[in-house]
Formats: C-alpha cells, sequence, structure tokens
C-alpha cells in the first residue's frame, strides 16, 4: 500500500506521474563522469483500487502511458495487440468487435451477452463502448489485465479487463499541449489539451482530438474511395480538493463520428453451383434450384466466386416472383480486399455522451472512502450494401410470377419493364440488398468503496456497485438489425396484389416512405413485413459486492483472498420476426408477444427474463523474496473462478421453436503462476506467468433461421507470457514479449453448416424451398426421388418436398433403406432415407476455439542521439515488430476457418526539445503495406453461406509536429 498523500498527488499530477518503464529511464549510476546506464523508471497502476508499482502487483497486466502509446503507435483498442502478449481482434458484423485476452473474448452474437473482456473508462464498466472506433487522447495509461477479474473490478470479466484512465487536472499549475499530424490518404488529426487552475483547489482540463481521412477502400460502383474517417472527441474535466480530507472530480465526453466507415469487408464465396445429375440421373431445371447452398467450404484464398444467389432468401423468392430465373451473380469476384461493388456507398454514424464523476473522502489516516459514478448514452448506425458485389443479371422484363403465366399482366403491372419500385432501397431492374445494423442505449453506474492502509499484517478493499442499462428502443426505426432486398420487397407487392394469396392475407409494406425514387431517404418506420428486421429491446440490473483482504504472513510473504456476489437480471422483450407476416388492421407489430406459460414471462408482458446470481473470487500467495541476483522480485501464484452471465437469444418467428431461447453462463476456473523481476541494478525488467483454464460454458454463437442463437461448450486453455525491457546502454532500449497459448475444445459434437453431411457420400444436403435453409437426405432417397421424376410418376420440382418433409414415411413406398447419423449430443441415431435432419454433427474434441492464435510475438527498440543542434535537441529512432500466428475463425477448423499468420512493421524518427516543449516526427505504420484477415464472419443457410472479413489498415505514414506549455 502507498501513503494517502502519494494517492491524492496521482489523483490531480497527470500523465507525467507515471511512466511507461522503458520510456523514460533515470539516470542512477556514473562513472569518470559519463552516464553508463539507466534505471528504468516505474510504473505505478491501480489494478488492484490501490496505486502500486505495476512490478509489485501479482496480477498480469501491461500499463502504456500516453508517451507510450504515441512511441508504440498504439492509437487505439485495436492496437495493443501489437504490444501485449496472447491478446487478438477482430471487429464484429453487427458494429461490434470482439477483444479476446488468453483466447476469451466474445463469441456470442446477443443483446443480452456480455463482454469476455471488460471495457472500462476511469474504472466505470461501459457496457456500450466505442473502443474500436475512437482514438485515445490525453489518457494517463491504458491498462489492460489479463486473466478472470472476479472480485474488484464493476463487471465480472472471464478474459480480462482495459482500463483506460484519462488524463486529471493538475491543481495550480498552467498546462498545453498541441499536435497535429498529416498523412497518406489525406489524413489529418488534431489532438490537444489545455489545464487551467481555478484557485489553488480548482482546476479545469479540456481535451479534443479530431481525425479526418479519406477512404482506402474503392467501391467500383459508385466510383467513391470509400471507408473514410470522420470522427472527434472532446472531454472536460473539472478537479476539486476543497480540503485535505476531500477530493473529487467530475467529467464530461462526448464522441461523434459520420462517414461511410465499413462495418464488415469484402465478401468471399466458393460458389456452390447448380447440380445437373445426380447418381447418373439428371436433374431438371426446377429441380436444380435446390441443389445450391450458395457457397461451399473452401479457404479464403481460393474463394474468389460470388454467392449463387438462387440459394439465398433474396434470390430465390425473386424466382418465385418472376424477377429471375436463376443466379444473379454469374462473374468472377474482384479479389481485391479492398475494392467492392455497392449500388451506394456505406453510412456509418456513432455518438456517446459520457458523464462520470468521482470523489474520495479520509475518514482516517488509514480508512478512504470513494464514491464513483456514471451515465452514459450512446448510440450507432450502419447501412452497407448486404453482399458487396453487384448482380451481372438484370429482372426480368416480363415474368410469370409463381410459375404461373396467368398472371404475366399482375407482373407487367407491378413491375413495369422489370423495375421494382421499393419504399427503401428506390427504383431498380437489379437485385438490391442491404443491411442495417444500429441502436442506442444508455447506462447508470454507482460504486462505493472502502480501503484500508493500516500499518499492520492486515488490510482489505471492500466495495459494492450496481449497473443499469438499457438498450434498444422498437419505436427507434434504425434500432436492432434489417435485411432488405427489393425482391422480398416484390413478393409482398405481389401477395397484396393477389389478396394476399401467397401468405394468407396482405402484409403491410413498411409505412415510412412513399417516396419510391429515394435510396435510404431516412424514412424507414421498421414496421413493414416486407423487410427482415431482429429486435431484442433489453435490459440489465446487475448489482454486485465485493471484497478482498490482503494477510502478511511474514515480512515477504502475503495472502490474499477476494470474495464476490454478483446478482444480474435480464430481461428481453418478446419481438418475434415478422417477415411476410399478414397484419390485422391497426396491430403493432413492434408489442411485445405475450409468451405462453407462465414462466419466464410471468407478468404476461412479454418479456423473456432471467437471473443469474454467483459468488466468485480468488485465492493465492505473493512472496517477495530478497534475492542476491535480483534488485527486486515477485512470486505468485493464485486461484480464481471468473464469471460471465448467461442470457437470452435473439427472437425467433411467432411460434417457431428451432433454438433454446436461453443460454447459460460460462466460468474460468484459473490457475495462475507468475513472476515479476527487476535485475541487473535497476536496468532489466523481465515477467512471466503460466496459466491453465479450465473453460466451462463457453459462449457460441451460430446463425440458425437468419437469427443468432448461442449455445454452451467446454474448453481448456493452457498458455505462457514473457515480457522484457532492457536498457543496456543511457541512449537505448529493447522491449520484446511472447506469448503462447493452447485451446482445446472439450466433449463436443456440432453440424457444421458448410458440411452437413460430414463428407459422406451416403448423404446430400440441399436447400428448403420454403424457409431456405438447408437439410440432410440420404442419397439413396434423393436419387430415388429423381428416377420418379425422370420417370414421370412426380413432377419436375417435386424433390423441393424432401427438406419439407413431404416424402418422410414413405420409405417403404419407395423402396429406400434407414441411414444412420451422429446427433449433436455424440449419439447415433437411425432415422427414415426420405426424413430430412440437420446433418450429422463433427467431433470437435481437440479443435482450437476461435481467434486464438498459439503464438504472438513483439520486438521494439529504440535509440536516442541527444545535444543535437547545440545541445537543446535530441532524435529518437524506433521500430516495431509484431507477428500473430494463423489461427480459425470457427470451432470447426475447417480450411474455410483459417486465418492466416501476419505482422507488422512500425518505425518512427522523432527530433525533440524539451526545453521548448516542441517535437517533430516521421512515422510509418505497416511499413510492408501487409493485407490483413483478422476475422470472418459466416452468414447462414438464407444468405447462401457466404463469409464476410475484417481487415486492418493498409500502410499508413505521415508528419507530425506538437508543441507543449
Amino acid at each position: 500500500m502507498i501513503p494517502r498523500t502519494h494517492q491524492k498527488y496521482a489523483m490531480f499530477a497527470g500523465a507525467s506521474a507515471v511512466a511507461m518503464a522503458w520510456a523514460t529511464p533515470m539516470a542512477f549510476a556514473q562513472e569518470d563522469g559519463e552516464d553508463v546506464q539507466r534505471k528504468l523508471g516505474t510504473v505505478l497502476v491501480t489494478t488492484q483500487k490501490t496505486e502500486e508499482s505495476i512490478q509489485d502487483v501479482p496480477i498480469a497486466v501491461s500499463a502504456f502511458d500516453e508517451e507510450a502509446l504515441e512511441k508504440l503507435q498504439l492509437s487505439g483498442g485495436p492496437d495493443l495487440v501489437k504490444s501485449i502478449p496472447n491478446v487478438a481482434f477482430t471487429k464484429g458484423n453487427f458494429t461490434g468487435y470482439n477483444f479476446k485476452i488468453r483466447g476469451i473474448g466474445a463469441d456470442l452474437v446477443a443483446q443480452s451477452g456480455d463482454a469476455g473482456v471488460g471495457v472500462h473508462q476511469n474504472d466505470v464498466p461501459l457496457t456500450a463502448n466505442r473502443l474500436f472506433e475512437a482514438e485515445f487522447y490525453d489518457v494517463e495509461r491504458v491498462e489492460t489485465l489479463r486473466g478472470p477479474q472476479g472480485t474488484l473490478y464493476g463487471r465480472n470479466a472471464t478474459g480480462g479487463v482495459v482500463n483506460v484512465i484519462t488524463a486529471k487536472p493538475v491543481l495550480e499549475e498552467f498546462q498545453a499541449d498541441a499536435k497535429l499530424t498529416y498523412g497518406n490518404y489525406n489524413t489529418f488529426k488534431a489532438k490537444g489539451m489545455i489545464n487551467v487552475p481555478i484557485g489553488d483547489r480548482v482546476a479545469l482540463r479540456v481535451a479534443g482530438s479530431l481525425l479526418q481521412r479519406d477512404g482506402y477502400v474503392d467501391n467500383i460502383v459508385t466510383g467513391n474511395d470509400i471507408d473514410d474517417r470522420d470522427l472527434y472527441g472532446v472531454r472536460a474535466t473539472l478537479a476539486f480538493e476543497p480540503t485535505d480530507r476531500l477530493r473529487g472530480w467530475l467529467s464530461y465526453e462526448h464522441f461523434e463520428e459520420d462517414d461511410s466507415r465499413l462495418r464488415s469487408g469484402k465478401q468471399f464465396c466458393d460458389k456452390d453451383p447448380f447440380v445437373t445429375s445426380f447418381a447418373g440421373i439428371s436433374v431438371t431445371p426446377q429441380d436444380q434450384l435446390y441443389t445450391s447452398l450458395g457457397c461451399q467450404d473452401a479457404p479464403l484464398s481460393q474463394s474468389n466466386g460470388r454467392v449463387n444467389s438462387a440459394a439465398t432468401l433474396g434470390g430465390g423468392l425473386g424466382i418465385l416472383a418472376g424477377l429471375l430465373n436463376g443466379d444473379a451473380y454469374t462473374d468472377p469476384v474482384i479479389r481485391d480486399l479492398r475494392t467492392i461493388e455497392s449500388a451506394f456507398d456505406p453510412q456509418y454514424t456513432a455518438d456517446q455522451d459520457l458523464y462520470t464523476w468521482k470523489a474520495e473522502f479520509d475518514l482516517t489516516d488509514s480508512l478512504l472512502l470513494t464514491y464513483l459514478g456514471s451515465y452514459s448514452e450512446t448510440s450507432s448506425k450502419s447501412i452497407e450494401d448486404y453482399n458487396k458485389i453487384a448482380p451481372t443479371v438484370a429482372f426480368n422484363t416480363t415474368g410469370n410470377p409463381l410459375g404461373n403465366p396467368a398472371l404475366a399482366p399482375v407482373y407487367a403491372a407491378l413491375f413495369p419493364g422489370g423495375v421494382v419500385s421499393d419504399p427503401e432501397l428506390g427504383q431498380s431492374n437489379v437485385f438490391r440488398t442491404f443491411d442495417l445494423s444500429g441502436g442506442a442505449s444508455e447506462q447508470t453506474t454507482h460504486e462505493i468503496r472502502l480501503q484500508s492502509d493500516f500499518d499492520g499484517r492486515f488490510n482489505f478493499n471492500l466495495g459494492a456497485i450496481s449497473v443499469d442499462f438499457e438498450a434498444i428502443d422498437p419505436k427507434d426505426p434504425t434500432a436492432g438489425y434489417y435485411v432488405l432486398s427489393n425482391s422480398l420487397t416484390a413478393l409482398t407487392q405481389l401477395n397484396n396484389a393477389l389478396g394476399g394469396a401467397i401468405f394468407g392475407g396482405p402484409v403491410p409494406l413498411d409505412s415510412g416512405s412513399t417516396d419510391f425514387n429515394g435510396l435510404f431517404n431516412g424514412s424507414l418506420n421498421g414496421d413493414g413485413g416486407n423487410y427482415f428486421r431482429s429486435l431484442s429491446p433489453y435490459e440489465l440490473n446487475s448489482f454486485a459486492v465485493f471484497g478482498e483482504g490482503y494477510f502478511d504472513l511474514t515480512d515477504t510473504l502475503q495472502l490474499t483472498v477476494g470474495l464476490r456476489y454478483t446478482d444480474d437480471e435480464k430481461a428481453q422483450d418478446n419481438i418475434p420476426t415478422f417477415l411476410f407476416t399478414p397484419q390485422a388492421p391497426g396491430a403493432d407489430p413492434l408489442a411485445p408477444t405475450p409468451i405462453p406459460g407462465n414462466s419466464p414471462d410471468e407478468a404476461g408482458d412479454g418479456s423473456f427474463n432471467a437471473q443469474f446470481q454467483e459468488t466468485t473470487g480468488r485465492i493465492g500467495l505473493d512472496w517477495s523474496p530478497d534475492l542476491d541476483f535480483t534488485e527486486d522480485t515477485l512470486v505468485y501464484g493464485f486461484y480464481s473462478k471468473g464469471y460471465k452471465g448467461g442470457g437470452i437469444n435473439p427472437p425467433q418467428p411467432a411460434g417457431a421453436d428451432l433454438f433454446p431461447q436461453f443460454f447459460d453462463p460460462e466460468f474460468i476456473n484459473s490457475y495462475e503462476i507468475g513472476t515479476k523481476n527487476t535485475l541487473a541494478n535497476g536496468a532489466v525488467q523481465f515477467n512471466a506467468t503460466g496459466f491453465y483454464y479450465d473453460y466451462e460454458g463457453y459462449q457460441i454463437t451460430q446463425i440458425i433461421n437468419r437469427t443468432s442463437a448461442n449455445f454452451n461448450i467446454d474448453a481448456e486453455l493452457k498458455g505462457l507470457e514473457f515480457e522484457t525491457i532492457w536498457n543496456p546502454a543511457s541512449t537505448f532500449i529493447i522491449n520484446a514479449n511472447l506469448g503462447l497459448l493452447d485451446s482445446e475444445i472439450q466433449d463436443t459434437y456440432a453440424v457444421d453448416v458448410l458440411d452437413r453431411t460430414n463428407g459422406r457420400a451416403d448423404l446430400v444436403a440441399l436447400k428448403n424451398a420454403s424457409s431456405y435453409s438447408n437439410c440432410v437426405v440420404s442419397a439413396a432417397g434423393y436419387a430415388t426421388i429423381l428416377g420418379a421424376i425422370q420417370a414421370g410418376i412426380l413432377q419436375p420440382g417435386d424433390t423441393a418436398g424432401l427438406c419439407v418433409g413431404a416424402f418422410a414415411g414413405a420409405e417403404a413406398a419407395f423402396g429406400v433403406g434407414d441411414v444412420t447419423y451422429v446427433d449433436s449430443n455424440g449419439q447415433t441415431q437411425t432415422i427414415g432415407g426420405l426424413t430430412p435432419f440437420d446433418g450429422e454433427a463433427k467431433d470437435l474434441d481437440g479443435n482450437s476455439i476461435p481467434g486464438a492464435p498459439d503464438t504472438t510475438f513483439s520486438l521494439g527498440a529504440e535509440y536516442t542521439w541527444e545535444d543535437l543542434f547545440g545541445g537543446n535537441w535530441a532524435m529518437r529512432l524506433r521500430g516495431d515488430y509484431y507477428y500473430q500466428a494463423e489461427s480459425f475463425s470457427r470451432v470447426w477448423n475447417t480450411p474455410g476457418d483459417g486465418l492466416d499468420s501476419w505482422s507488422n512493421v512500425n518505425l518512427a524518427i522523432q527530433f525533440y526539445n524539451d526545453e521548448n516543449g516542441l517535437e517533430f516526427e516521421i512515422f510509418g505504420k505497416n511499413i510492408t503495406d501487409e493485407e490483413v484477415i483478422t476475422g470472418r464472419y459466416l452468414t447462414d443457410d438464407s444468405s447462401g453461406l457466404f463469409s464476410n472479413v475484417f481487415l486492418t489498415e493498409p500502410s499508413l505514414y505521415g508528419v507530425s509536429v506538437r508543441k507543449r506549455w
């Protein structure tokens, strides 16, 4: 523990009080008048909610102050992977991201799902945040804790915590800082702060950041560069110390972005073509429509095709409406990762307002009472081309909807010249599909802590926290997730023109627009049945009490015992998806639908409710021996239990029961040993950690019928981490880290939607003509039905009945035998050869979990030439190298799941004059211009099983100038 006066100083001292160890070495030995070596500085962190040297904290933690962030070119959250062992990052498909520590992150997709890595700002847990969008500015430091944080932090996190500590006002001192940067892609950045004392007890600090640049993705349809940036952030913090015993601060921060940022990158597909014959039997054109699944499994490097649109819901229903006769995407795709084809440029907006306040009061010289509160509002909206590929086949100028020539006049009246008029997608004679992901949320937190600083052998840290979070207003037309297609609208218009004959009644079009000439004209209301919309209005009420006790068993051996009790209450409105659902006059499709039975909807208000109550904690020893060969050594060993709450799966169509509505919590039983060492008279720091995780209930998602369903499986993880900093000379610093990770899924069977037959020749996968999901039947049964069509016993197109069970039970009549398969429980099942099933499950035992590379490595070095240009100037040259091994995007670990290894090289040269507060820098990030795919999102059957990929930034370089006052 540290004296209370030190804690006060740290609260108001700003970034200068904390330094990345290798960034600011301090002279400590002189020989013959020369500085022969420098002692590494001390990093102060608050990982245990009290300020300590990073080398004295028995937790695997990496910390960077603002100077270190700039030297390492860690501009924002995604860059942290390059300097922390066993960390990975990728964006997600729905405006989110996945920050993983030791393989643990957020592999689920659910509004009610919790992140495996908690993101905090000034110790406040931010359920919704802008970590992957915003850049760091005016921060005191960024701390990243590796491993379960089940005791002290605001929301339990199974993987770890990222905590951004912003710089606080400094009393009685004027400060200012301004930095301007210009780079390629016409990049302009501006960052700055001003610290103004107001008397000797109050100070105000205002900081801001601006980023504008052109896009580095080419949209060849519009001819524009997209994926640009136009964002800014501003923060004002007022600090006060009215008495020697009371101090505090309050802060307001605003972030805003409005540009063409891509939510997901290029689409990849190895086209699954139509099958023209099977077992020597010709397949009629009508039956060919059910033989393609859209895409098939292949490495991303070999996936150079476009999805077979006839296998997608939009494309298949376009055929039903008479707009198309087959595949609308016939040409090879342009392979360039930074080239897309979109009818319009993406739209991306995001904003956040964060209010935070903190007060500290010294009850006594040994007891500190702390209160921390926050309120946050945030929203985002992203609209993109769903496929990012342009159709090569136009709609039919004349068509026979429903395969009925008698309806040709209706087609001609609705779609003159093959032009569909869509309320949001405008008028077009080609297949258009776009998606929208967005919504808003608000959160309030309150936390209170009591910490001791006794002179004796025992100290403690006790606290309680409440988090209230609410997301998604169903009346917000930008909330939730949409897929909008003009073929879906066309079929709705056809249904309504036929008096509801297709869907059993009229289906309302979205009421927001009567202007069919626009393209996303801003009047979308989200209440029509012509678009797919998934809504999950969600509330979280979480309360926890926690505490840790620290017992000095001897002068060098300390016992830590921590406990935490958490009560998570989650509620999610039941708003079924209503694509093509007829609505009674005056009905509100956005009203929650009561759930049959008393549970989990006891109030009958149409809300799914879940409650999770868990007790977690940690126990361990840390030992600080006095060794002859080290300046300072810490050895520690801990057991901790991490918990992440379960949740509620997204909505299903009304009356459907395609997957469980709830998923369970996940737990990690963590066993960790580590050591932290300062060597060579303070010139070397060397830290090492080893860990083993028993991972129970790992939450993983899979798309089922256009909905992300989440399931629980088990895994084991183990790994090693090494971090070192060496200051061999007064002007030379080397730093390195190495992460080794092994992850293995345990006792799990699951059906791979890209290989439902599990490679078996006696099974065949087909398309369901009604839901556009896929099914499996026996190959002998399929061949028998084809033979019956060829013989005239059945009609062309009758294979459409296989996936809906039209021939189930008729095996004896057709002379088809049974087949056996392994289900998702690992059990062998026997089923009729004409009876559809989901597919044969694969044994995943021993497979790696997604986003868990077995090796990460970074190496950096900097050299400083001092006393240049008359003695006041210095020049610093720095280079950093990062390597991440190959990993997988899914638990099946197929060739298509493979993500290649990658590396990154940064270089910078800086001229600075500390006396005048001037800096000039020339920098380059990713100077080898590596094109890196960090993640892959596989869509579901009804989308044709294409993959969206996520990329790192290209080579960026530029110059900057900075002035400090």
